[in-house]
């Protein structure tokens, strides 16, 4: 039962939900209540600093990542202090997952050390399930249970799952004890090195049934890269510019179609929308935007320009130069884009259109004139992630 603790030290102990771990653990908690620590949460220069003085004892997420997350949801890493002590003693981080991130969790799609901010709620958000991202704070990991539990039963005070794993021997033999199980016995699925709790009131088919309509309703970005993709690009812009707009066929596919990028806009597994990115030496052009109908009330534009601009910022672009129909300059205007001084409107395709520029923040992952040779040949907008000629590396290693 949720007992609401003014002074975190007096009152009575706050334990997890009902049914979510053992007695062992509750046995704990009421022993070490009079010593507990707390969790503090820090500014955003204050949290970075308390990653970097951990980074050298532990493998962590890199600070782009970790700052990515922190946009999202500042709450998300605590400082582990104890009363009467100053400083830090150490750091708990944890992952609020929306029903898509607690999927993506229990699909083997989750790797703490390149963390999706879409996989977590924003600041204030109710969980679907709550995934534990780091601990360490020597010596006192008994002492942090109460207020852990104190903290989840604020962000979720009905109960959700708790997700981790071992990162070393003891970490996975103190989860046993305390009733985390492998997650696979309620979620099947789930990674082998996964354990979980569930509360008595967290039912597990529900979770399943938000997290899989959260598959269906998610939306994601990606570059097109095979002749199906291609497909898709050309079937979302035949939808749009042929048959709502009479655009002929040759001016709509206009021989720049295999010479440019193109991301696709997924809604689940349907394609939905697209967009065209071609390079010239100073700048780079977005063009042939296009949305289906069915999916204009879930407003794709936004999020995939956001996601051309970010490309093309990581190639080295700063400036991005566009058409945009004339009763459509408000939109671009609203992502950044101004249109060009004392440039005359002109038309294409029988519609007016008028020039727009956006000036782009470096990225600073940039990619420049002297990166990795691998880094270089890996498949356009994955230069993170190995490629098949990174696997090559592997073959020749064990052929020598």
């Amino acid at each position: 039962m949720f007992q609401k603790v003014g002074n975190p030290l007096g009152s009575q102990p706050t334990y997890f939900w009902d049914g979510c771990f053992n007695k062992r653990m509750d046995t704990l908690i009421a022993r070490n209540h009079p010593r507990q620590v707390r969790l503090q949460r820090l500014s955003s220069g204050g949290t970075m600093k308390i990653i970097d003085d951990v980074r050298d004892l532990l493998p962590l997420a890199d600070r782009i990542h970790v700052a990515r997350m922190l946009e999202k949801n500042p709450d998300v890493v605590r400082s582990v202090t104890v009363p009467g002590q100053s400083g830090t003693a150490g750091i708990f981080a944890y992952l609020p997952l929306n029903a898509y991130g607690a999927w993506a969790l229990m699909t083997g799609r989750y790797d703490g050390s390149k963390p999706d901010p879409a996989w977590i709620c924003s600041a204030g958000e109710k969980p679907a399930a709550i995934a534990i991202w780091l601990i360490v704070a020597p010596g006192l990991l008994l002492r942090l249970f109460e207020p852990i539990a104190r903290l989840f039963r604020e962000l979720c005070p009905e109960g959700c799952a708790i997700f981790s794993y071992g990162a070393t021997d003891a970490s996975a033999s103190i989860q046993r004890a305390v009733g985390f199980r492998p997650a696979r016995e309620m979620f099947p699925g789930a990674s082998a090195h996964l354990v979980a709790a569930c509360p008595d009131n967290a039912v597990p088919i529900d979770i399943a049934r938000s997290i899989e309509r959260a598959r269906r309703a998610h939306v994601h970005v990606s570059v097109a890269r095979s002749i199906e993709d291609m497909a898709r690009v050309f079937s979302v812009r035949s939808a749009t510019f042929q048959a709502e707009q009479a655009c002929p066929y040759e001016e709509e596919f206009d021989g720049n179609d295999f010479c440019a990028t193109q991301l696709l806009a997924y809604v689940g597994d349907d394609p939905a929308a697209c967009i065209r990115i071609r390079y010239f030496g100073e700048f780079a052009k977005l063009e042939r935007l296009a949305v289906r109908r069915e999916y204009r009330s879930r407003r794709l534009s936004r999020p995939l320009v956001e996601a051309a601009l970010a490309h093309c910022a990581r190639k080295g672009f700063r400036r991005i130069y566009g058409h945009s129909r004339a009763d459509l300059v408000e939109f671009w205007q609203r992502l950044g884009f101004d249109v060009i001084p004392e440039r005359p409107p002109f038309w294409f395709s029988d519609v007016e259109y008028v020039e727009i520029s956006a000036e782009l923040t470096a990225d600073p992952l940039e990619i420049r004139f002297g990166i990795d040779p691998m880094m270089a040949i890996r498949p356009e907008g994955s230069w993170d992630e190995p490629g098949p000629l990174d696997m090559s590396l592997v073959r020749c290693s064990l052929a020598a």
